[in-house]
């Protein structure tokens, strides 16, 4: 009996209990999310996107079904892309989390030792991570990259202030 028809006929096909539904929603929007990294992973632009989705006669992956979905992330998967467990990607999520915490933590602590340090630090995030606020600035790359700044305009002040007070 398929998913789907457990799904419409609720009541009236035996066997289906109210849980069906809520498993079969689950699977779908895991699918989808696994679609979307497979897209990303993959480096797919939108029309290259929509050209595989259009060998299903759909432009959005949203109008799949279940079957449909686990053909095409097999269709992903035959072109390089790789799934990752569930567990190593919720660990490596807190991991980067942490990693991103105590980055910030520390560009805070660079950047208070810079002159005029909160406003300089505000104009190197905009610049760097292209956002209002450190805080909001998740992207471990990025967040190392504007450390370095930090660091080396501190070491510069530093070494003026050395030549300031020896000259």
């Amino acid at each position: 009996m398929s998913g789907v028809r457990c799904q419409e006929k609720l009541k009236s096909v035996p066997g289906c209990s109210k849980k069906s539904p809520n498993r079969l929603q689950k699977q779908r929007n895991g699918l989808l999310a696994i679609v979307h990294i497979a897209k990303q992973q993959l480096g797919l632009d939108d029309v290259a996107y929509r050209d595989v989705l259009s060998f299903y006669g759909v432009s959005s992956s949203a109008a799949l079904s279940v079957n449909e979905l686990e053909d095409l992330v097999g269709f992903f998967e035959s072109r390089g892309f790789k799934r990752q467990s569930a567990k190593r990607m919720a660990h490596g999520g807190k991991g980067r989390r942490r990693v991103a915490e105590a980055l910030h933590a520390r560009i805070w602590e660079e950047a208070l030792g810079l002159e005029n340090g909160e406003k300089r630090l505000a104009g190197i995030v905009k610049s760097v991570a292209n956002v209002d606020d450190l805080r909001f600035c998740r992207n471990v790359g990025k967040l190392k990259r504007i450390l370095k700044i930090v660091t080396v305009y501190k070491k510069q002040e530093a070494g003026a202030k050395r030549l300031e007070v020896g000259g």
